[in-house]
């Protein structure tokens, strides 16, 4: 039988063991964080897929607007003034009251979900109630 020495990796003892064992340890935890993030992105990737399946217009609108946001956020460059000048503010005028527009229609249409919503809450609360008398 072959004994192993102190200094030899992987046996806990002397400073090589204890290295590698800490080696190993880091490269577990690491492989079993990066597994669980990759699940994660998947997952998410999923939900994001099948939320556009459900409503791609609200997809679409959602996009836009965050691209709009966006230009709106970076600076112009000096060129892109002298190349556009008053057409540039111009598109940056129809944008803004284009996402002003689209942000009141929203708003309408979450008072009109919300309203539908209460209301057929309380349709059922008076169902329930209702129902329970009989």
């Amino acid at each position: 039988m072959v004994a192993k020495r102190d200094s030899e990796p992987g046996n806990g003892a002397g400073p090589l063991g204890r290295a590698a064992d800490a080696y190993q340890v880091a490269r577990d935890r690491t492989y079993s964080a990066y597994e669980t993030a990759r699940e994660r992105a998947a997952d998410v990737t999923r939900e994001a897929a099948d939320q556009i399946a459900i409503y791609p217009v609200a997809a679409v609108v959602g996009g836009l607007a965050i691209g709009a946001l966006l230009g709106f956020l970076m600076p112009s460059s000096r060129r892109e003034t002298e190349l556009l000048g008053t057409t540039g503010r111009k598109i940056t005028d129809a944008a803004r009251d284009a996402a002003q527009r689209g942000f009141e229609a929203g708003k309408e249409q979450i008072d009109e979900l919300r309203s539908k919503a209460a209301k057929t809450v309380g349709d059922a609360v008076v169902e329930v109630v209702g129902g329970s008398k009989d």
